[in-house]
């Protein structure tokens, strides 16, 4: 039933995107934009459009996912993320992102190659992330978890005259991860694919030139990373969704 109620925000974001779309003034629009080639270059996070060699975006934001628990039911991780990608060739972008809460932390880096077809583009992108978490409580001895891996993503684009849309598929596999409790030290997952995830977004131009990012992410994964603290907690594969939220400056 969560994911039904996922999937029905993003169709409706992409609703209101699309009426605002529709109501601007026809006068006003170019509708050959993309016989300018100025205009094939991105100026959005998540579309794959090539990036303008030696231009950059940045983006920030805030997310959270709804975490299982046994107890107390889906229980709610916010986090904050920072987004950056940088145009390095003509058809090849680095693209990083920090995502990070009281808990956690989850860095990603790599390189992306990203092509279109008027109004349609395409991206496959490598990255190299890791994870590291550390907490302490009263009660508790220090607690300590990291982790270093691979993210493959495909991303796929569709650009209108006011917004547009993009969809990420993609994976994690884990090369090695491991946690600590006070002096005792315990191996995690190791060379094995941890999840697998799909991302939707939706991006606009609002108040002026500023660009809003509405972001859906489903997950399938026992170990979500923005939340190792509730690891525990978690003995099957299961879909978490992600909301997330960002502006670009």
């Amino acid at each position: 039933m969560k994911v039904f109620y996922c999937a029905l925000i993003f169709i409706i974001s992409a609703k209101v995107a699309l009426a605002q779309n529709n109501i601007v003034n026809e006068s006003t629009v170019n509708l050959n934009t993309f016989d300018n080639p100025d205009s094939l270059f991105v100026t959005y996070f998540y579309e794959p459009f090539p990036q303008k060699v030696g231009e950059s975006i940045l983006q920030l934001g805030g997310s959270f996912i709804l975490l299982p628990t046994p107890d107390v039911g889906e229980y709610p991780v916010p986090s904050f993320d920072v987004q950056f990608k940088y145009g390095l060739m003509k058809n090849v972008s680095l693209v990083s992102s920090l995502s990070t809460n009281y808990f956690s932390n989850l860095l990603q880096s790599g390189l992306q190659w990203n092509t279109n077809s008027s109004r349609l583009s395409f991206g496959l992108a490598n990255h190299i992330g890791g994870f590291f978490g550390s907490y302490h409580l009263d009660l508790f001895e220090d607690v300590f978890a990291y982790s270093f891996m691979y993210m493959p993503i495909f991303r796929l684009g569709i650009r209108a005259d006011e917004f547009s849309a993009s969809l990420s598929l993609g994976s994690t596999y884990i090369f090695n991860s491991g946690s600590r409790v006070g002096d005792l030290k315990a191996r995690g997952p190791k060379a094995v694919w941890n999840d697998i995830f799909c991302t939707m977004a939706i991006e606009q131009p609002m108040l002026g030139r500023t660009i809003i990012s509405i972001v859906l992410s489903l997950e399938y994964t026992r170990s979500p990373y923005q939340a190792w603290l509730f690891f525990d907690t978690i003995d099957t594969y299961q879909i978490i969704p992600k909301f997330s939220f960002a502006i670009q400056l």
